[in-house]
C-alpha cells in the first residue's frame, strides 16, 4: 500500500504510542480529528494496522526467563500440525517460519530455569519435532517496534 505523508506522520505517531487520541495525532499532523479517524480506519481495514496491545514487562508478571526455540520439524510430517501444537502452548510468545538450518524459531517465557527445562522437554516430545537448540537470553539489549520504512521503499 502506498502511504501519503500523512498516513506515514500518523502510523509513525500510533507506533510510538497505540493510545494516541485522535485529537492530539490531528494536532500533529494539521488534521481534523474526524479526519484522522477515517484515516485510522482505513490503514486498519486494508491489514496495515493489525491491532493493538499493551506491552508487558515480562520481569514484572513473574516469566523473567526467555529463550530462543530453534526447531527441526521431523520428515515427512505436516508442519501445519506442529504449528499447531506449538501455539497450544501459552509459553510461546512468538513463532516465526525460517530458512536455514532451523525450520521454525520460538520465542518462549518462563518463570524459572526449571520450568523452561520442563517447557523445553515439552516441545521436544511434541509429534513432529526432530530436534531443537536453544539460546537462553541473558538480557535484552534492544527491543523496538517495527520501524517504518522511507516513503519510496516498496
Amino acid at each position: 500500500m502506498d502511504f501519503d505523508p500523512v498516513d506515514r506522520q500518523i502510523l509513525d505517531i500510533l507506533r510510538q504510542d497505540g493510545r494516541a487520541s485522535h485529537a492530539s495525532i490531528a494536532k500533529q499532523v494539521g488534521l481534523s480529528a474526524p479526519a484522522v479517524g477515517k484515516r485510522v480506519a482505513k490503514l486498519e481495514q486494508t491489514g496495515v494496522i493489525l491491532g493493538y496491545r499493551a506491552v508487558l514487562d515480562s520481569a514484572a508478571i513473574g516469566l523473567p526467563i526467555g529463550a530462543f526455540v530453534m526447531i527441526t520439524p521431523q520428515p515427512r510430517k505436516p508442519a501445519q500440525r506442529l504449528v499447531e501444537r506449538l501455539l497450544e502452548l501459552p509459553e510461546v510468545e512468538a513463532l516465526y517460519a525460517v530458512a536455514g538450518e532451523y525450520s521454525f524459531i520460538a520465542m518462549v517465557r518462563a518463570p524459572s530455569p526449571a520450568a523452561l527445562d520442563g517447557l523445553l522437554d515439552r516441545i521436544f516430545m511434541l509429534d513432529g519435532v526432530e530436534a531443537t537448540r536453544t539460546a537462553m537470553v541473558l538480557r535484552t539489549a534492544a527491543e523496538r517496534v517495527t520501524f517504518l520504512p522511507p516513503g519510496d521503499a516498496g
